[in-house]
Parts: structure tokens; C-alpha cells; sequence
């Protein structure tokens, strides 16, 4: 006998495979029936549940807002009520009014059963306040124990641990109070015994002194330094800018006198050459000898102090020419070289003074850059004493750290204690969970999760339904008030609607287009003054209520908290303004277009099929064989070129053109290789001799084929039916670039305005929509799948 094996692995892995795959289907579900945000929420399931969303979309109610802009276009006589008569619009805009009637009637019940409910859940933990004292007390103690038996070891004879004392204190600037709290620390650490003010005044004398010495003498120098260096980071900045500017200036000056300067003593240069060519003497006139010498030397003067500036070489070198030549000339034009010496001169003197005053900045500049890199390491220093002083102290920090929270938990315990009724015991423990998780978080930036600041974390945890408690008792106590208000101006005005109506709608018909202001008014209540008065607070009493349900530890008000977030939802289901959609029409529009496309596309490819099947012609072989070739490029390709054709069809023949149902249809005719080939693969299974057979009895080749191949080709045809089917319902890309009224999107993109416009964060929405989705395909394949298997299979291969 064979024994079996059993494969524990092989399960484990089947069951943690099949979690997974269905991990996405159990969140759509989920989703799609809860009401609170499941896209921000940790939990999978959710005890707020409800089959609203569904409501929405099939079966879109006629709430409140929708009830006065229909009453408003009634009354108006606008389209597409100007084509009713007269009886029909006034039937419905009493149908409407009567509806505003019973949907206030139903606030104010709901609001009157919420309310009781509210009571109820007041008057029950006000008669357990005792038991609540008790139980808050017991964990904040079981806590305060936990901490006190887990506190770091005291090492009285460390410095870093007198260090770390003192630094506590000092940040609680030496209150009394924190002084009492290391009371016995203190006496170790100073010996000094405390048990009077004068003590406490001693001792606080003694720490400032230590805590000076220690640690806030470094400081002192580090903000003494950082105030010297942002001086000298000013005025280095300042004589930056003064260097900026006298470079700018001297760069000026340079380029004036290497441009204008430069071109008129070439151009004398220029004047002396031809003086010098036409006009040269082998001796020189011994009157003019003296000028001549005079303007020479000068003009060699100028070029020595023009040869202290390396960029006016040009310069120096035409004057070098002109000097030159004027030895030369016997009645040089003086007047002119005058005129460009003493504009040189100038310049040359100007540049001169500039330039000391540039390298003065500049040496001054480097300086105060020197000094502020002594400071910054100076400073540096200073700074990595601090730091290391710090992480000395930092292990003995904690036990300060936790002393103080110790010490103020006590304070609170005492505090609830004292507490005389629920307002007051809430007023005192509502704080507590964010206070906790305040002091969880400075904690673990400074030391890194433990267990002591792991046990406070739960300890918060537990207290937190004192919070949401403490808001959901506020909000509701708004929501109330503030839908009071809303409700009974709006019966004011649905009465002045009902009184005033068909006066004005008397006009309209008539001809005279007249609006009710009341209905406006409605509208404007609705739209705005409760959004803001009482849907935001409505939403906040709902959000609690769900997590009171799971959080708060006494279940007999569960079933209270569970009735109320039911009539607040409901409330806001009837004031709601819901963005309007058009589902059942998008889904309507993918079955007609993919349910068209399918039969069109399966005829086609039937008919094709069949000659690359039974007929021998030339191109039988590679033709199939190109179609396949062609498409198997990605639509991309074509995407622009299928758009133009339709722009074009258009316009000749509009119902082929864009955004039109049947011109999405046409484009997706387009995909017939692919199944032709599956089809012609089936064909090739059934044998000849059948259609032989009938032609021998006198049957056409047509006969043969609608009467005997067609049949026994079902399976393949249903094959291709549901494939095309599903692969048109669901594609995206060309019904969003062709379609561009909402009324003509198909359902995959009417899909995605769920998910990427209005409804954006409307998850419940969107995932109900998917799986709404879903069933014409599930239904048709679950109606057809009998010949999915047979179809596939004999198709793909010949034989």
C-alpha cells in the first residue's frame, strides 16, 4: 500500500498565492460598500458600511438640490420642460414640492432620533463617571508604576549625570516645582539637605552657577561669536559692493581710453605718416627743437605710467609711433596732441587714483574674509565641544526626561481624581492622548524607541477614544444647533414656494420668463450655509462615531453610536450636492458599441476566413500572414491618422465623424487579422468531405458554407464574439480621443472621471462602478464559456 504524501509546502504556498491574487478583489469590495475613506484608512473592512454608493448609480435620487434647480427650470419653463404641456409640468413641480416637504420632515425625524441616541450615550457615561474615574486612573497608575520601576540607574557621583540634571532644569527655568521633583537627586549631587524656600533659593543659586560654568559658557561664546561674525559678514558684504563698483569704474576708464583715446592717436599716427611721406626734411628747423623735445618727453612720461597697466599696451605702442614721427615733422599740429595728452592725462590720473582705492578695498576685503575663516573654525570648535557635552549627558537626559513626565502624570492623576462630574472628568482626560503622544514623539527623536516609551505609546492608544469622544460630543452639539437654523429657514421658504408658484409659472407659460428668488434662496441655503454650518460638522459627529465603535471599551453604547452615524449619513444623503453622472448611459454605450463591433467583426472574419481556407489563389500563403504582420504594430502608430480620417468622414458623412458612437464603432472594426487567422484554423478542422458531399447533391458553395460550415463553426465564432466583446468594452485610448461628450463616454472612460475628475477621492464611487462594470462581461461570458474551451483549442492548430 502506497502511503500519501502530504505537501504542507505546496499549500502554504497555494493559500499565500491565492490571498494575494484576491487580495485587490476583497479591497474593491470592501471598498465599494463603506463610507468612511478607505484610500486613508489602515483597516481593510470597515464597520460604517452601506449600499449607497450602488444606490447612486443606478437608481441617482432626487435629493434636495437636485429638487430646486428641477423646481427653478419648471417654473422657468426652460428646455426640455418647454415641450410638456401645461398639466404635466404643474403635476411635477407639486410632485417636487411635496418631496421637499417629506425630505424635511425626514431631517428633522432623523435629527430627532440621532439626538435621542446622543442623550442616551450622555446620560449613560455620566452614570458611569465613577467607573470611568476608576478605570483612567488604574492605567495612568499601572503606567506611572511601569516608568518608576523601569527608570534609568542614578549615578550621583557622575558629572554628566549632575550635567544632565542641571540642564533640565534649566530648560524649565529653574521652577520650583522641577526643583522638588529631583529633590533627591539634588541633595546627592550638591549635598546640600532642602527643606526650606531659603534652600530652594540656595540650590537654585548653586545650579545656575554650575550650569553657567558648564554648559552656558560655551553658549555665550558661541552667540558672541555668531554676533561678530554676521557683523563682519556686513561689512564684508558692503565692501564687496564698494570693490564691485571701483572695478566697474575702472573698467570704464580702461575701455575709454583703449577705444576713444586709442582711435584719435592712431588717427594723428595716421596724420603724422603723411606728413612724413610728403613732406620729410633731412634736417630739422632748430627753432622747433625745443617743443618738439618737450611734447617727446612728455608723451614718454605718459607711456611709463601707461606701462604700469598691462591692457594698455596698444595704447603705449601708438604713442611710441607718434613719438617717433613727430622728431620728424617740421610744423606738427600741436594744438591736436595737445588736446589728446591732456584728455590721456586725465584719464591716466583718474585711473591712477581709482585703482589705489580698488587695492585698498581688496586688501581689506581679504582680511575680513580672513578673520571671519578664523571665527567660523573658532566657532566649529566651540560647537563640537557642545555636541560631545551633549552626547555625554544625552543617556543621563533621559532619566530627567522621564522624571518630569512621571512627576506631571501624577499631577493629572490627582487632578481626575478631584474630578465631580463627566464634563469635568472629560474636560481633564481628553488631553491626555496627545499629550502622551506629544512626549512619544520628542522622545524617540532624542533616544530611539525603548520599551518605556513603547508602554506610553500604548497607554495613549487606550486613551484616545477620550478624544474622539470629546470632539464627536462637540460637533454634535454644533450639527444640532446649526441644523435648526438651516431647517427652519428652509420650511419658511418651501412654504413661501408653495404659496408663490404658480403665479409666477403662470407668466412663464405665458411667455414672460419669470423666476421664483425663494428657490434661489433654497438653493444658496443648501449649496452654501450648509456646507459650511453643518456638513463639515456632520461629517466629523459620523467619522467618530465609527471609530468610537471600535475603540471605546464599553459596548452597551455601540448600538447608540451605530444609530446615529446611520441618520447624520442619511441627512447628509438628502442636503448632499452630488456631481452629477451618467452611468447607466456609459454602460449602455460600451454594450451597444462592443455588442455592434463583435457581430460585425465575427461576419467579417467569417467570411474571410473562409476562401484562405478552401480556395487555392494567388497570395493565399502570405496574405493572412501580412494582416498578421500589420497588426501587430501598436494603435499609437495609427492613433493621428485614424483621428484625421474620422475628422474627414465627418464632414461629409456625419454619423462616421468624432464623438459619435457608430465612428467609434467604425474604428474598431479595424481588428479582423487576428481573428480571421483563428477562425481559418477552426475551418482547416473541418474535413472536405462534407461540402463535397452536399455539391454532389446540388448544393452552391455559399450553401455549403452558411449551412454547413457555419454551424459546426459556432464554437469558434462564439469564441471570437466574446473576445472582441471584451477587449472593445474595455479599451480607452481611442474612445478618449474620439468621444468628447460626456453623454457619449463608454464605460472605461466614465471609469476613469471616477478616479481622476470630480470624483477623484470618491473611492466608494469608483470601485462600485468597476464592479457594476463587470457584469455584461460576466454575464456573457458565463453564458457562452461552454464554448470557449472547444473553440480555442480546435482552432489553433490544423489537422
Amino acid at each position: 500500500m502506497i502511503g500519501k504524501r502530504r505537501q504542507i509546502i505546496t499549500h502554504i504556498v497555494l493559500w499565500v498565492l491565492i490571498s494575494i491574487i484576491l487580495f485587490p478583489v476583497v479591497w474593491v469590495v470592501s471598498t465599494s460598500l463603506r463610507r468612511d475613506e478607505a484610500a486613508f484608512s489602515t483597516k481593510l473592512f470597515s464597520s460604517r458600511t452601506s449600499i449607497q454608493n450602488y444606490k447612486d448609480l443606478l437608481i441617482p435620487e432626487k435629493n434636495m438640490p437636485v429638487l430646486a434647480q428641477e423646481l427653478q427650470s419648471l417654473i422657468m419653463v426652460t428646455p426640455p420642460y418647454d415641450q410638456w404641456d401645461k398639466g404635466k409640468i404643474e403635476k411635477e413641480i407639486q410632485k417636487d414640492i411635496s418631496y421637499l416637504k417629506v425630505y424635511m420632515k425626514e431631517t428633522k425625524d432623523r435629527q430627532k432620533n440621532a439626538s435621542e441616541a446622543f442623550y442616551k450615550i450622555r446620560d449613560y457615561m455620566a452614570s458611569k463617571n465613577e467607573n470611568l474615574k476608576h478605570d483612567i486612573i488604574a492605567i495612568l497608575e499601572d503606567l506611572e508604576e511601569y516608568l518608576k520601576r523601569n527608570l534609568p540607574k542614578e549615578e550621583s557621583k557622575n558629572e554628566n549625570f549632575k550635567l544632565a540634571i542641571a540642564a533640565a532644569i534649566y530648560k524649565k527655568d529653574f521652577d520650583k516645582d522641577t526643583i522638588l521633583i529631583f529633590k533627591d537627586d539634588l541633595e546627592k549631587l550638591f549635598g546640600l539637605k532642602i527643606f526650606s524656600e531659603k534652600d530652594i533659593k540656595k540650590l537654585t543659586f548653586l545650579l545656575g552657577r554650575y550650569y553657567e560654568q558648564k554648559i552656558e559658557k560655551n553658549n555665550s561664546k558661541l552667540r558672541e561669536l555668531n554676533r561678530v561674525i554676521n557683523l563682519n559678514q556686513e561689512k564684508y558684504d558692503r565692501l564687496l559692493n564698494e570693490y564691485t563698483y571701483l572695478q566697474d569704474k575702472v573698467l570704464n576708464i580702461n575701455n575709454k581710453i583703449t577705444n576713444d583715446i586709442l582711435k584719435e592717436i592712431l588717427t594723428f599716427d595716421k596724420e603724422l605718416k603723411k606728413i612724413v611721406e610728403n613732406n620729410y626734411l633731412s634736417y630739422v628747423n632748430v627753432a622747433y627743437i625745443p617743443s618738439i623735445n618737450h611734447k617727446i618727453t612728455e608723451i614718454k612720461q605718459i607711456i611709463e605710467n601707461i606701462s604700469k597697466y598691462p591692457d594698455l599696451y596698444e595704447v603705449k605702442r601708438a604713442l611710441d609711433n607718434v613719438s617717433a614721427k613727430l622728431a620728424l615733422v617740421k610744423k606738427p599740429d600741436y594744438k591736436k596732441i595737445d588736446n589728446i595728452l591732456y584728455n590721456l592725462k586725465l584719464l591716466l590720473k583718474e585711473l591712477d587714483k581709482n585703482v589705489e582705492i580698488l587695492q585698498e578695498k581688496n586688501r581689506k576685503v581679504a582680511l575680513l574674509k580672513q578673520e571671519n575663516e578664523f571665527l567660523e573654525i573658532e566657532k566649529e570648535l566651540i560647537q563640537e565641544e557642545l555636541e560631545k557635552q551633549e552626547e555625554n549627558i544625552k543617556a543621563f537626559t533621559k532619566y530627567g526626561q522621564l522624571k518630569i513626565f512621571i512627576s506631571d502624570l501624577d499631577k493629572d492623576i490627582e487632578k481626575i481624581e478631584e474630578a465631580k462630574d463627566f464634563n469635568n472628568f472629560l474636560e481633564l482626560t481628553y488631553p491626555l492622548s496627545n499629550k502622551f503622544r506629544e512626549f512619544v514623539t520628542s522622545y524617540i527623536i532624542d533616544f530611539g524607541r525603548d520599551n518605556q516609551i513603547m508602554n506610553v505609546e500604548q497607554t495613549a492608544d487606550k486613551l484616545k477614544w477620550l478624544n474622539d469622544f470629546k470632539i464627536f460630543y462637540e460637533k454634535f452639539n454644533l450639527f444640532s444647533t446649526n441644523l435648526n437654523l438651516i431647517a427652519e429657514k428652509s420650511d419658511s421658504l418651501i412654504y413661501a414656494i408653495d404659496n408663490k408658484w404658480k403665479e409666477v409659472f403662470e407668466k412663464s407659460f405665458k411667455g414672460e420668463k419669470s423666476y421664483l428668488p425663494e428657490i434661489d434662496d433654497l438653493y444658496n441655503l443648501i449649496k452654501t450655509d450648509f456646507v459650511n454650518m453643518v456638513s463639515s460638522n456632520l461629517n466629523i459627529v459620523s467619522k467618530k462615531a465609527g471609530e468610537l465603535m471600535d475603540n471605546m471599551p464599553y459596548g452597551e453604547i455601540k448600538g447608540y453610536l451605530k444609530k446615529i452615524d446611520n441618520e447624520v449619513f442619511r441627512i447628509d444623503q438628502i442636503w448632499k450636492q452630488k456631481t452629477k453622472h451618467y452611468f447607466l448611459r456609459w454602460v449602455r454605450n460600451s454594450i451597444i458599441v462592443s455588442g455592434v463591433s463583435a457581430i460585425i467583426t465575427t461576419f467579417i472574419c467569417a467570411l474571410a476566413a473562409y476562401p484562405f481556407s478552401r480556395m487555392r489563389f494567388w497570395g493565399r500563403r502570405y496574405g493572412i500572414l501580412t494582416l498578421l504582420l500589420i497588426q501587430m504594430f501598436p494603435s499609437a502608430v495609427y492613433m493621428i491618422a485614424i483621428y484625421s480620417l474620422l475628422n474627414l468622414l465627418g464632414k461629409f458623412i456625419p454619423f462616421l465623424g468624432l464623438d459619435t458612437l457608430s465612428g467609434l464603432t467604425f474604428v474598431y472594426l479595424g481588428n479582423i487579422a487576428y481573428n480571421m487567422f483563428l477562425i481559418k484554423g477552426y475551418y482547416d478542422t473541418i474535413p472536405d468531405s462534407l461540402e463535397e458531399s452536399a455539391m454532389i447533391d446540388g448544393a452552391t458553395r455559399f450553401q455549403t458554407f452558411y449551412k454547413i460550415i457555419l454551424p459546426l463553426a459556432r464554437p469558434i465564432l462564439t469564441v471570437v464574439v466574446i473576445l472582441t466583446f471584451m477587449n472593445v468594452f474595455n479599451e480607452f485610448i481611442f474612445a478618449r480621443i474620439i468621444l468628447q461628450d460626456a453623454q457619449k463616454y463608454t464605460y472605461a472612460i466614465g471609469l476613469w472621471t471616477f478616479s481622476s475628475g470630480p470624483y477623484m477621492t470618491e473611492w466608494g464611487l469608483f470601485t462600485a462602478a468597476a464592479l457594476l462594470g463587470m457584469l455584461p462581461m460576466t454575464m456573457l461570458f458565463l453564458s457562452l464559456q461552454k464554448y470557449i474551451v472547444s473553440g480555442l483549442t480546435k482552432g489553433a492548430v490544423k489537422g
